[in-house]
C-alpha cells in the first residue's frame, strides 16, 4: 500500500516537474539577469509556489532527462527490488538504466594490479589476523602450525615478487612534461598488437566515433594512462573509437559545489570531468576532439556547464582545455591532506568520514574534526598542507543557452596560464595554429 502511494507521489512529482520546466520556458517562473533575479511581481517564485530548491530540482531531473520508457522502466525495476519507492531510489536506478550494457570486458593488467593492491591492503584480513593471533592459545595445534606455515610462505612469495617488481621500476621524470603525457611516452615502448592497423586509422577522424561506453570499458583504459590511477566519482564515460580500437575515453561525475558555479537556479545542470586519457598511437588532437563531442552529446542528458580541474603537482596547466576553448577560473584552494605512517597519503575530506564509526550499523564512535585530527596526530599520521589546482569551465548547448550562462558564471575569467618551460617539454595537444585547429574541430567548440 505505501509503494503504491509513493507511485502516485512520483508520477505527480514528474508532472509538476514537467509543468516548473514549462513556466521557466514560457517566462511564468522567475528568471535572473546576470545573476541576480528580475523584479517582476506577476512571475511566480519557488517560495510562491511552497516548493524548496531541492524538490525542484529532482522534480525536474525526473521531467527533462529521462524519457517515459525510461521512467516506467526504473519505476518497474524499483519494485521488483522490493526496495521503497523515494525519489532518489528511483534516479539511482534510472543510472542503471541508461548505463551502457556493452560486452564483458577483459580487465586490463592495471585493473587486476588495482584489485591485488585492494586485496594486499584489505582491513578485513588485518582484523581477522589480529583477532586469531589475540586468542592463539585457544588455536588447535594442526591450525596453529597450518598458519604459521602459510603465513611464511605468503611472506616467501611477497618478498620474491616485491623483488622482481622493484629491479626494473622507474619514477616518472620531472622534466617539465606533464606526467600523463610521459606514461603515453612510457607505454609507447611497449608491444602493441595491431598497431599498424590503429595508426592507419587513427590518422584520420574520419575513422572516428564518440560514443558511451561501459565503466568497466572506461576502467580498462583510465587505469592504464591516467596519471592518479582510479576512477574517482564516475558515473558516465564516453569513448572515442578508431574502427574497433578504443583510443581514448573521459568520464563524467557530479560533485559539490555547483551551485557556486552559475548559481542555484544552473546547479542541475552542472558536471565535473573528472577523469580522461587517451592511448599513444590516437591521433595528436584525440583528446580535444573526444572532449567537445562528449560534452556535446552530455548536453542531451541535460547538462550544460562544464567543470574540469589539472593539478599543478602533474605538471599539469590544462592544455587541452585551452586548445577547447575552456575558460579558466583561476586555481581552487589548498586541501589539506595526511599521511599515515605506511606513507599513503589521504585526503583530507577522509578526515570528517572518521569522525563517525557506524560499523555494524550502528554509531560506535562520533569526534569532532579537532578530535579526531589529533587522534590521527597520536597515532602517528602527518597533516600535510594542501595543493590548489587550475580550474576550467565550459559551457555547452544552443547559443541561447551559452549567453545565459555566460552571464550566470560568477567565477571570474582570467588568462591562460602557460608552461615556464617550452620546447620539445609542451604537450603535443597544443602543438598547432588555430588554422589547423578550426579544420576539423565540431561546430559546437568556437575558436577565439
Amino acid at each position: 500500500m505505501q509503494n503504491m502511494a509513493a507511485e502516485i507521489r512520483l508520477r505527480a512529482e514528474r508532472r509538476a516537474g514537467q509543468l516548473l520546466v514549462e513556466m521557466r520556458e514560457t517566462g511564468q517562473r522567475q528568471a535572473k539577469d546576470r545573476g541576480r533575479p528580475k523584479k517582476l511581481s506577476a512571475i511566480s517564485t519557488l517560495p510562491r509556489l511552497g516548493l524548496t530548491r531541492d524538490q525542484s530540482s529532482k522534480w525536474q531531473q525526473l521531467a527533462g532527462r529521462i524519457d517515459e520508457a525510461t521512467f516506467e522502466r526504473a519505476l518497474t525495476q524499483t519494485k521488483q527490488k522490493n526496495l521503497e519507492l523515494t525519489t532518489a531510489a528511483l534516479l539511482r536506478e534510472v543510472k542503471e538504466v541508461m548505463r551502457p550494457m556493452g560486452s564483458a570486458v577483459e580487465p586490463d593488467i592495471n585493473v587486476i594490479a588495482a584489485e591485488l593492491i585492494r586485496d594486499i591492503e584489505s582491513v578485513s584480513r588485518k582484523e581477522k589476523l589480529k583477532t586469531v593471533v589475540q586468542s592463539r592459545q585457544r588455536l588447535n595445534p594442526t591450525i596453529h602450525r597450518r598458519l604459521i606455515a602459510a603465513l611464511e610462505s605468503a611472506a616467501s612469495d611477497s618478498a620474491n615478487f616485491k623483488r622482481q617488481l622493484f629491479n626494473d621500476f622507474e619514477e616518472l621524470r620531472a622534466n617539465g612534461k606533464a606526467y600523463q603525457r610521459l606514461i603515453r611516452e612510457r607505454m609507447a615502448e611497449q608491444p602493441e598488437p595491431d598497431i599498424a592497423e590503429k595508426r592507419r586509422l587513427a590518422a584520420d577522424f574520419e575513422n572516428a566515433v564518440v560514443r558511451q561506453i561501459s565503466y568497466d570499458e572506461a576502467k580498462n583504459l583510465i587505469l592504464g594512462n591516467e596519471w592518479l590511477g582510479n576512477m574517482g566519482i564516475t558515473e558516465c564515460a564516453f569513448g572515442l573509437f578508431f574502427g574497433r580500437h578504443l583510443a581514448g575515453t573521459v568520464c563524467f561525475g557530479r560533485t559539490a559545489g555547483a551551485t557556486s558555479i552559475c548559481g542555484p537556479e544552473h546547479a542541475g545542470t552542472v558536471v565535473t570531468l573528472c577523469r580522461g586519457a587517451c592511448v599513444h598511437w590516437a591521433h595528436v588532437h584525440s583528446a580535444s576532439f573526444l572532449i567537445s563531442e562528449a560534452c556535446r552529446q552530455m548536453t542531451k542528458k541535460g547538462y550544460n556547464v562544464f567543470v574540469a580541474y589539472s593539478d599543478p603537482a602533474a605538471n599539469e596547466v590544462g592544455t587541452v582545455y585551452q586548445a577547447s576553448n575552456w575558460l579558466y577560473c583561476g586555481m581552487t584552494r589548498p586541501k589539506k591532506r595526511f599521511r599515515t605512517p605506511d606513507g599513503k597519503i589521504y585526503d583530507g575530506r577522509k578526515i570528517h568520514c572518521l569522525t563517525r564509526d557506524r560499523t555494524g550499523g550502528r554509531l560506535k564512535v562520533k569526534r569532532t574534526r579537532a578530535d579526531q585530527k589529533k587522534l590521527l596526530i597520536e597515532q602517528g599520521c602527518e597533516l600535510l598542507d594542501g595543493t590548489r589546482k587550475h580550474r576550467y569551465v565550459h559551457f555547452a548547448g544552443d547559443r541561447r543557452i551559452k549567453r545565459i550562462l555566460r552571464r550566470a558564471l560568477k567565477w571570474e575569467v582570467l588568462p591562460y596560464p602557460k608552461r615556464e618551460q617550452v620546447g620539445d617539454t609542451t604537450s603535443p595537444e597544443f602543438d598547432y595554429t588555430l588554422a589547423e585547429l578550426s579544420s576539423w574541430v565540431p561546430d559546437a567548440v568556437q575558436i577565439v
